[in-house]
């Protein structure tokens, strides 16, 4: 007979047995996905994505000045075919910030490079843990959402409902009111994509009608969905490097107006020009030197 300090299967006359999973790590199936459902919606949430490696789940419910550090949104280090690893976006913000910042809506317009990587993954973890929590269809919220901007829109305004209405000073009924939203949500949801098109597994760009004077849109062409998570890491790619440019653009174009002004001013109080590395040119360096001499 064994005691309680030996191992099972370490006798070879005794038989293997199966050892439990250590307490603190989720049990996964064989394609290493959580096979407890409340397991698999917290991963989601906190932005885990099939394929990924499973983050360590110990002491995940203790509080953030216990264990010293928390988990925060993953993004996907390659987006080509083999094993995608998780990592975290340059600036992310953590799931549980030290500080929180005040909820405000989202402007997908004016965000800047930055700020919308960020909001990209924690939008896309949302619509992770929405989907799985509530059941949602393709009908209602399809694998390409992120290329429309309407379903884009209508998530982005339920994950800011969905953020006030759970703070820690929101009011007692704000979870129902946002259940009520999320139910508005779902009917614009299903109308939205019924005019898009999109599928499941084909998906197509929104069609947009042309005015009278504009030149003819080109007919959206339908693309198959083969690996939704790779194509969002694409796009997210793609969309911050679009606002880099715009923002180096205008800082440019900030740079020549400013530049066009001093030289006005300097021209307007007869200053001297300078150059490039901020001396001033000979011809008017000698200026004021004349302009004492003639008054003494």
């Amino acid at each position: 007979m064994s005691g309680p300090d030996q191992v099972h299967g370490t006798d070879p006359d005794e038989p293997d047995l199966p050892c439990p999973a250590a307490q603190g790590e989720p049990a996964v199936t064989q394609n290493g996905v959580p096979a407890d459902a409340s397991e698999l919606s917290l991963l989601r949430m906190l932005g885990w994505r099939p394929g990924d490696p499973l983050p360590d789940v110990d002491g995940l419910n203790d509080a953030p000045d216990e264990t010293g550090d928390v988990l925060p949104f993953p993004a996907i280090r390659s987006a080509g075919p083999g094993p995608r690893e998780a990592v975290t976006p340059p600036g992310t913000d953590l799931l549980l910030p030290a500080e929180p910042e005040p909820v405000v809506p989202i402007n997908w317009n004016t965000l800047g490079a930055d700020r919308a990587e960020q909001e990209w993954w924690q939008l896309d973890a949302f619509v992770y843990w929405l989907r799985d929590d509530f059941g949602l269809t393709p009908q209602e919220l399809p694998p390409m959402w992120h290329r429309h901007p309407e379903l884009v829109w209508e998530l982005s305004a339920l994950r800011t409902s969905w953020l006030a209405g759970h703070a820690e000073d929101a009011h007692p009924g704000s979870p129902l009111m946002w259940l009520r939203d999320l139910s508005d949500t779902r009917r614009r949801l299903r109308d939205w994509v019924q005019r898009c098109g999109t599928t499941l597994t084909e998906d197509r760009p929104t069609r947009r009608t042309t005015w009278p004077g504009e030149d003819p849109a080109p007919s959206p062409v339908p693309v198959a969905v083969t690996d939704r998570a790779a194509d969002f890491a694409i796009f997210v790619t793609d969309d911050v490097a679009r606002r880099r440019r715009i923002e180096a653009e205008a800082q440019a174009e900030i740079e020549r107006v400013r530049s066009e002004r001093i030289s006005r001013l300097r021209r307007s109080w007869h200053l001297p020009n300078t150059d490039g590395d901020g001396t001033a040119s000979d011809e008017h360096a000698a200026g004021p030197e004349t302009d004492e001499e003639d008054r003494s």
